[in-house]
């Protein structure tokens, strides 16, 4: 359902064209109507809030009301379900009352030339409805309309408030639509408006929440989210697409100066050049994931998910020293909990990148099995399927490999006798 055909009128646009009834009532000023009226002549409770805000004077809030009714009731189909219908704009009786004293607010505030506060009464609506699932083309109604009545907001207010509506508004295209491209956009033009003004003033604007962080280190956190979000889904596409995602997540996530977003951002590029082969630059981008997440001191899985990374990259590099080094840091970082992911993780990743030792080694190799059984029975309690296959796939390989020579050397001599002996072979070698 697109919501951009929705005509705002009043609070962001004059009034034109025809209405329906209901507000060729409200021009001939209808007497207010009381929940009494409302049961005796039997009006529906939408018309009264309406007439109210008409007579009131807030004619602008009257027909946007109903332009939201209308809006409603052309694009978000009807159901059987009473409970459903109840929910709907023109019957909730809950959500017309706040909404007629809250855009009664709002008008308020245009009326008198108190933009910002006009805005912030916008805004307010929009995440008021937010967490409601059912009203979000509502909701992404108001933070348009807030973003529009910025324009009368005063030259210097209107950056603070502009970047104040296009974060919640990002965030709520982010975590409700996952839309991350139009909010990389806002998000981007509310960053690039916070840098044309002084640092000193911007140090003072934060977020609306009663612990509110600092307004540009919210801004550069969704941006992370949201860039690093696009790399993701775009990893098919060729390579340095996904790559510009990462580079403009990476230094988003510098600027928030979060040692948690720095450490998430510095192993996701890491892994990607990894994936590319530049190993010597990936190393490089570990440790400086491992040393943010060390001074986070709340990263643990992090921690053991980099030193594993790097072990990775020492053994493509062929440095089996550091390679070992690594993995005896892991071991000692996750042997505290036996029965962790993290644990299954450093069992599945020694046993892979050690599997040639084992072959030279009957104790060694033992010691690796032992290890990919452990690891896959600790993923199939915590339901990573995925890596408990894996685990167990890698297992079966090890131990079937030996056999492999034997069966190799006995299999041409079988074809050319009889299927019986082929069989035997077959039952010889176990397969």
């Amino acid at each position: 359902m697109s919501s951009e055909s929705l005509v705002r009128p009043g609070l962001t646009t004059p009034f034109t064209g025809s209405l329906p009834e209901i507000k060729l009532r409200l021009r001939k000023k209808v007497p207010k109507l009381t929940a009494n009226d409302v049961r005796r002549a039997r009006i529906p409770y939408y018309e009264a809030i309406a007439s109210e805000l008409y007579e009131g004077g807030f004619v602008n809030a009257a027909f946007l009301l109903l332009h939201l009714i209308e809006y409603e009731d052309a694009y978000v189909g009807r159901t059987s379900y009473a409970a459903v219908e109840r929910r709907r704009l023109r019957n909730d009786e809950t959500l017309l009352n706040y909404l007629g004293d809250a855009l009664a607010k709002a008008e308020s505030c245009k009326r008198e030339q108190r933009y910002e506060q006009e805005v912030g009464a916008l805004l307010a609506i929009a995440r008021r409805l937010e967490p409601d699932q059912e009203k979000r083309w509502l909701v992404e109604q108001f933070f348009r309309i807030a973003l529009d009545r910025c324009e009368d907001c005063s030259r210097r207010e209107r950056v603070r408030t502009q970047s104040l509506v296009r974060y919640y508004y990002g965030k709520f295209l982010i975590n409700s639509m996952q839309q991350y491209l139009e909010a990389m956009k806002l998000l981007e033009q509310a960053d690039e408006d916070l840098g044309m003004v002084g640092p000193g003033e911007v140090e003072g604007w934060k977020t609306l929440e009663e612990d509110g962080e600092l307004l540009s280190t919210a801004i550069n956190t969704l941006l992370f989210v949201s860039n690093r979000k696009l790399a993701e889904e775009l990893v098919d596409s060729p390579v340095w697409i996904a790559e510009q995602y990462l580079r403009d997540a990476h230094k988003a996530a510098l600027k928030t100066c979060k040692a948690s977003i720095m450490a998430e951002s510095y192993q996701a590029y890491g892994e990607f050049l990894c994936a590319k082969g530049c190993h010597e630059e990936a190393l490089e981008l570990y440790r400086q994931a491992l040393q943010q997440a060390e001074l986070d001191g709340e990263m643990p899985e992090l921690a053991v998910s980099v030193a594993l990374a790097q072990a990775k990259s020492y053994h493509r590099l062929g440095q089996m020293v550091k390679r070992e080094a690594m993995l005896l840091c892991v071991d000692r970082m996750t042997k505290s909990n036996e029965n962790s992911p993290s644990r299954g993780h450093y069992y599945l990743t020694a046993s892979t990148l050690q599997q040639e030792d084992g072959k030279e080694d009957p104790l060694k190799m033992a010691q690796l099995l032992q290890q990919l059984a452990l690891a896959a029975s600790i993923f199939e309690h915590f339901r990573q399927r995925d890596k408990s296959l894996e685990a167990r796939c890698l297992g079966g390989l090890l131990r079937a490999e030996p056999l492999f020579k034997e069966y190799a050397g006995l299999l041409p001599h079988a074809i050319s006798t009889a299927d019986g002996a082929l069989y035997r072979v077959i039952d010889r070698v176990g397969f």
